[in-house]
């Protein structure tokens, strides 16, 4: 009878922890909307209200963020209608006043941005090595600038700690739990070197969790700040208040040569249970251009019920690497007669649909529709917990 009870607990326990995955419904194709979404390297993406999103660009120094409509099938998720709808605010926290950008700051190399609060966003500067937080600004002519003349968040890591161009590419926001995500794109220099198709090496990341709600009440008070000595956190105060998970990508699924070959982590997504979407990119890209692909995996993780991994720890055999669940994997390309390479860059949940399945909406950056061959791809996927 207890052989019976255990047994019984145990097929309970597996049926309910099965019932927390979430699993593709369905996988819409991707689209372009070259008449009303003007070329760009459009590369994060967060939902703002109603069909209104925020679109960072990683070669813009003038706009903070544009303003994007996207519509989509209520029934389907399948996109309707994308369209730019130009940018209000500055990145010097200024509302476009429509004049020539005069700001001293450039290269930001903005890459992912989430909605913090009703009030704020937070940035991810790869330019820059650095998360910022901005305010939303309302779009009325005699708003004030308060860019800088609020508390807001900054934190600052030393390039050093990254290989070029592979530091902070991804944002994720848990507004229920108050946890802000990232991930490097890449391995950190002091944990060996990037994947690339001749070592066939497999990216051992450092996925990062910020207390949110912590760093917004220490920031929130004077005294803190004044003894501080400056607002602006560096990575070692922010330690205090940061979980660290080890991640593995999977290996290069190439061996050739590459003219420019990229592999980590483009983007994160917080799932309303706390977990996380964590899209893998691979981008191939030969000297020729004909035979360029790009291959996204979308996983699922759970980090909140899996071991920590100290930012002081070594990685080795025994590193509990976080379990990863494939929902999705799509390739693009370019060849003689095919035109869809598509470099995704961005992802956030869109809206739910009629059945109360979840939309999650992915974005490509073309880098400005590179030769007038790439377009700015935007694809939806319809995901629902089972």
């Amino acid at each position: 009878m207890l052989r019976c009870n255990i047994l019984s607990i145990f097929l309970a326990f597996c049926l309910l922890a099965g019932a927390q995955d979430w699993k593709v419904v369905r996988e819409n194709p991707q689209k372009a909307f070259p008449k009303t979404v003007i070329a760009g390297n459009y590369s994060g993406i967060a939902h703002l209200h109603d069909d209104i999103y925020a679109v960072v660009s990683d070669k813009s120094d003038s706009a903070l963020y544009f303003n994007f409509r996207i519509q989509v099938n209520p029934k389907t998720g399948e996109l309707e209608q994308v369209e730019n709808l130009g940018f209000t605010e500055r990145t010097d926290g200024t509302l476009n006043d429509g004049k020539p950008w005069q700001g001293q700051e450039k290269g930001f190399d903005h890459e992912a941005i989430v909605k913090a609060s009703d009030s704020t966003l937070v940035i991810t500067s790869e330019g820059y090595c650095r998360l910022k937080e901005y305010p939303i600004l309302h779009t009325s002519a005699d708003a004030a600038k308060v860019g800088y003349q609020q508390n807001l968040w900054e934190s600052r890591w030393p390039s050093s700690d990254f290989y070029p161009n592979y530091n902070f590419e991804s944002l994720a926001f848990d507004s229920i739990r108050q946890y802000l995500w990232t991930i490097p794109e890449s391995t950190l220099r002091k944990d060996g070197q990037p994947a690339t198709p001749q070592n066939g090496l497999a990216n051992q990341l450092r996925l990062m969790r910020f207390d949110w709600g912590k760093i917004k009440e220490e920031n929130s008070n004077e005294e803190n700040s004044k003894k501080d000595g400056s607002k602006e956190n560096s990575s070692k105060k922010d330690s205090r208040y940061m979980t660290t998970y080890a991640y593995q990508l999977d290996k290069p699924s190439t061996h050739k040569k590459a003219d420019i070959y990229v592999m980590g982590v483009s983007e994160l997504c917080a799932l309303p249970d706390g977990q996380l979407l964590v899209l893998e990119r691979e981008a191939f890209i030969p000297k020729i251009k004909i035979g360029a692909f790009c291959k996204c995996k979308l996983y699922q993780i759970n980090p909140l019920n899996s071991e920590e991994f100290s930012m002081k720890e070594n990685f080795s055999s025994d590193t509990p690497f976080l379990k990863k669940r494939l929902l999705a994997e799509w390739k693009t390309g370019l060849s003689l007669s095919k035109r869809s390479f598509a470099n995704y860059e961005g992802m956030c949940l869109g809206p739910k649909l009629e059945d109360g399945s979840q939309v999650v909406i992915l974005l490509s950056d073309s880098q400005d529709q590179y030769a007038g061959v790439l377009k700015d791809w935007f694809k939806t996927i319809v995901i629902r917990k089972e």
